[in-house]
């Protein structure tokens, strides 16, 4: 047998030396390139994530009256299953022809709308001027007219022509994850033993489930109070205006001042100063009563996000995802967070993306 040496063995480490921890920097820097390069892949590929999300987020509400259906009335899974697709698809084409034609009746009085708004910023503009404020009201309205309501309407509407043209493969998809929807978990279970052992992706899709059942109804809420109010104050495009307040308000806090701002704006275009406060009235008053008292009520510290972390992740998405990035931001943050809080060499970050309450439960394990 030859002779093999014995290793040399490591130096001992000098007395009274802290010694630092091995490769720490390394870490840190190819933990910082890690997430660079996926950030740019999602930028680089989010015309393709983006109608996937829309389709699970759609697929996510879609299953609930699949398990209704199945669960408790009994219904079995097959007819279950085709009037979910039924109602989905034909509820969601439906919408899109009434938007586009609301849309259509809404093009041919925005030339009213302009000398309505031009009017207003005059009047307000003289006033100001009245009472000594150094203003030059024509100047100002000169510069104002450097962008016009048809020039933003345009906007909207190309945007809008780009979500039709995505709806089909959104809705496809939908289908596919609505029929698969039954066999996943049976499915989890048998390809990931060890994950389906742990309550890492039960949390994940409870959390998740939770926030977009809540939001849901919440928005249900605020565009019924909504329509409601454009219906008594005889607003037009009364249903058109709470459907955005609806879509707008997944988007936190920015989304909601958005939608309520808009509304207040055509109001005042229509029916004057009046009228507006009455309907900024109730804006606040439902934004203020469902935000700051029903919200935190029912989903309660089922998120666990700092509000700096929510507000951070609507930019960080919203780079990444373009405006539909804002539309999932928590929902992904969320995701985000506990997948990290289920790697021991992440779990830190998870801590930090997290609000006090989850910090303090983080310490006492």
């Amino acid at each position: 047998m030859p002779f093999q040496p014995n290793p040399t063995p490591p130096p001992a480490p000098l007395p009274g030396i802290p010694q630092a921890p091995r490769a720490r920097g390394l870490q840190i820097l190819l933990t910082i390139a890690a997430v660079i390069v996926i950030g740019a892949g999602i930028r680089a590929t989010s015309g393709i994530i983006t109608p996937i999300l829309a389709a699970a987020f759609i697929s996510m509400l879609a299953i609930l009256p699949l398990g209704l259906l199945q669960g408790r009335l009994g219904v079995p899974r097959w007819i279950a299953l085709l009037i979910v697709l039924v109602l989905t698809i034909g509820g969601a084409l439906g919408l899109g022809y009434y938007l586009s034609q609301s849309a259509a009746a809404l093009q041919p009085l925005l030339p009213t709308y302009q000398a309505r708004l031009d009017e207003l910023v005059l009047g307000a503009l003289e006033t100001l001027k009245a009472k000594g404020m150094a203003i030059d009201p024509q100047q100002a309205m000169d510069a104002m007219h450097s962008w016009k309501l048809s020039d933003f309407a345009d906007v909207i509407v190309l945007q809008a022509a780009r979500l039709l043209q995505d709806l089909v493969f959104v809705l496809l998809v939908s289908a596919f994850i609505i029929a698969e929807a039954s066999s996943v978990p049976m499915k989890i279970k048998v390809a990931f033993p060890n994950a389906a052992s742990n309550s890492a992706l039960a949390t994940v899709a409870d959390k998740v489930k939770s926030f977009v059942i809540v939001i849901t109804e919440l928005n249900i809420a605020l565009a019924a109070i909504n329509y409601a109010a454009c219906i008594i104050l005889d607003v037009p495009f009364a249903f058109l205006l709470s459907f955005l307040v609806f879509l707008l308000n997944y988007i936190p806090t920015i989304g909601a001042i958005a939608a309520s701002l808009l509304v207040v704006a055509i109001t005042l275009l229509t029916h004057g100063w009046g009228t507006a406060i009455a309907m900024a009235i109730v804006q606040a008053a439902s934004g203020v009563f469902i935000g700051s008292v029903l919200q935190p009520k029912l989903l309660g510290a089922r998120l666990g996000l700092s509000p700096l972390v929510v507000f951070l992740s609507l930019v960080v998405w919203g780079y990444l995802l373009g405006i539909a990035g804002m539309f999932f931001a928590v929902p992904l943050t969320i995701i985000l967070k506990i997948v990290l809080d289920s790697t021991d060499d992440l779990r830190s970050l998870s801590v930090l993306l997290g609000d006090a309450a989850s910090a303090r439960d983080a310490a006492r394990r």
